[in-house]
């Protein structure tokens, strides 16, 4: 769908929305989204096509977010037509929007329209939006290509199984409101992801790659990536729980940020009363070893947006500057709602983040952009590990929970791979994954840091629409323990 069909939309309901009286105000958002997914699976055992179908999958429609004034006061409704910017399609969302209408607690006011200003180079890439299915699939077979193909050097040719899937994601997306706001955007994404499981001895890796445009694709190097974490996680040990210093790799990184840090970080949570940080602006939470930001317009990362949900520009907010927090993720309502209790916040997160692109069908809410760290003191991995005699390097983390809460900090998650454990400053060999639970407090271990490593490996988060420059964190202890057995038939890593 051509960007000027969904203006045209956005455009036509603005005009019916000013021929109401009812209506005070309006916002509107019109989206379309493709998707094209190959996915991968070869297994010696249960041979099968290695390369199962290109599925495309097509989403487009709608959204209203109107305030209305009734006899009660003003009231706030939300409604949506999906497959349909007809004038029909649009008296149908305007409609649900009057018949949810709730009492608005805190008064909602949209944005006016700021000055746009185009990032340097585009965020997207054209050839994407015209990508035909058979390059899709190609692609997809250089990804098993690339994990097959270094299996078999190491000598693995049976007793293996490969699976996973390359997406190719385009989006268009427009906002505008009753204010005179109307802007656009154009998004396009590329990832890959493989997991490699080894029979004998019993063994399993992952790999992935993320890029919004095709020439940076290195989709071969995900297969490659799965099979070497595969080949040095074989002959794993069991280590027993303890307080060990503790190396945490960039997946291991990217979980913690993504699951304890953000959330704790965000306005919504904020709002909540469960956020540790509330009235901490501009005070110390963590190491001076650590500064980290959001940046949505880094070109060529996956979360990079010229706008937000919100239809206002994206950019860099400034979250924690050698360990004092400085900002919050935010979007515009929260933005404009909480000025009191934290200060002024200019709302860069407002997103409409769904696992099938920017959604229509969805109200902002307060995501991550692309986080990134910095720091004059990142030393080389190699230096990071030196000063630690006896550790464990923490390769990744599987389902972290905060049993009391994020406020308190305290939280549990189990170590899975790739891991090690890490001997007169080397690593030494691989952890068995599940067998270790880490239960710490990220309260605490923020200041424990003692180092930070110059690696910034992309992470990509749960919505494929958020990224984690991640570099290694080396903390001087965490705590371990024991993992109790997942349920039969859930699997780590």
């Amino acid at each position: 769908m051509e960007l000027h069909e969904l203006r045209n939309s956005v455009e036509l309901a603005l005009d019916m929305v000013h021929a109401t009286r009812d209506i005070l105000a309006a916002e509107v958002c019109a989206s379309w989204c493709e998707q094209q997914v190959v996915r991968l699976r070869h297994d010696t055992e249960h041979p099968s096509e290695d390369v199962q179908a290109l599925q495309a999958h097509t989403t487009y429609g709608l959204s209203f977010l109107a305030v209305m004034a009734d006899s009660n006061g003003r009231s706030v409704g939300f409604g949506v037509t999906s497959a349909d910017l007809s004038r029909e399609g649009i008296l149908t969302a305007l409609e649900m929007a009057r018949q949810g209408a709730t009492l608005e607690p805190l008064r909602l006011t949209f944005p006016r329209p700021l000055d746009l200003e185009p990032p340097p180079i585009p965020l997207y890439d054209p050839q994407v939006l015209t990508l035909p299915d058979d390059e899709v699939k190609q692609v997809a077979l250089d990804t098993l290509d690339g994990a097959l193909s270094t299996l078999q050097e190491a000598g693995y040719v049976r007793g293996l199984r490969v699976s996973g899937e390359v997406r190719s994601q385009k989006e268009q997306l427009v906002i505008g409101n009753t204010q005179g706001l109307l802007v656009s955007d154009t998004i396009t994404g590329l990832l890959a992801a493989m997991s490699v499981q080894l029979a004998q001895p019993p063994s399993q890796g992952t790999g992935s790659c993320a890029a919004t445009h095709w020439r940076d694709f290195a989709a071969y190097e995900a297969g490659v990536e799965a099979a070497h974490q595969a080949l040095r996680a074989q002959g794993s040990i069991t280590l027993a729980g303890g307080d060990y210093p503790v190396v945490f790799g960039p997946r291991a990184v990217a979980a913690l940020v993504q699951d304890l840090l953000l959330p704790a970080l965000s306005l919504d949570t904020v709002a909540a009363g469960t956020s540790p940080f509330a009235a901490q602006r501009g005070q110390s939470i963590a190491s001076p070893l650590l500064t980290m930001s959001d940046d949505g317009r880094l070109p060529g990362m996956l979360g990079s947006r010229t706008i937000t949900g919100d239809g206002l520009p994206t950019g860099t907010t400034m979250l924690v500057e050698q360990g004092r927090l400085v900002g919050f993720l935010a979007e515009a309502y929260h933005a404009q709602h909480l000025i009191g209790l934290v200060g002024a916040v200019v709302p860069r997160n407002g997103m409409r983040h769904a696992t099938n692109g920017q959604s229509f069908a969805m109200r902002p809410g307060i995501f991550p952009t692309n986080i990134t760290f910095s720091s004059p003191d990142a030393v080389a991995l190699d230096a990071l590990l030196a000063p630690i005699d006896q550790g464990l390097y923490v390769g990744d983390l599987w389902d972290i929970t905060t049993p009391e809460g994020l406020r308190t900090g305290a939280f549990t998650s189990t170590v899975i791979g790739p891991s090690y454990a890490i001997r007169q400053g080397q690593l030494a060999e691989p952890v068995r994954p599940g067998v270790l639970s880490l239960q710490d407090n990220f309260l605490h271990l923020l200041q424990r840091l003692t180092g930070i490593s110059t690696t910034q490996q992309p992470v990509v988060l749960a919505t494929r629409q958020s990224l984690v420059l991640a570099p290694e964190w080396r903390c001087i202890q965490a705590h371990f323990v024991p993992s109790v057995p997942p349920p039969s038939g859930r699997r780590l890593g």
